[in-house]
């Protein structure tokens, strides 16, 4: 039984940091691309308060790219998807590696 315990300890930190990875990857490169996109369309300002509301930056971001350049990202909409499909792995690992 110990063994077990440990492998599933094992692989649920490993889905966590895949998870991890992801989320700030994606996250990380949302939140440039939407500063990138704030500063060109509205000035140097911009970038303080995205930064500023960093949470909320983040979480609009496929809209604020979309209403600033006025036709729909396609291509952002990976890693903003993928952002949160890390989080759901993060929360899938620790699901599996809970002692039970």
């Amino acid at each position: 039984m110990r063994l077990i315990s440990k492998a599933r300890t094992g692989t649920g930190r490993f889905v966590q940091v895949i998870g991890y990875i992801l989320w700030i990857g994606c996250g990380v490169l949302m939140f440039i691309w939407t500063l990138y996109v704030l500063f060109t369309t509205f000035g140097a300002w911009t970038i303080f308060v995205g930064i500023m509301f960093m949470p909320v930056t983040y979480m609009a971001s496929i809209f604020i790219i979309w209403f600033s350049t006025g036709a729909f990202p396609l291509i952002i909409l990976a890693p903003y998807l993928a952002s949160f499909v890390g989080l759901g792995l993060v929360a899938i690992g620790g699901a599996i590696s809970e002692e039970t």
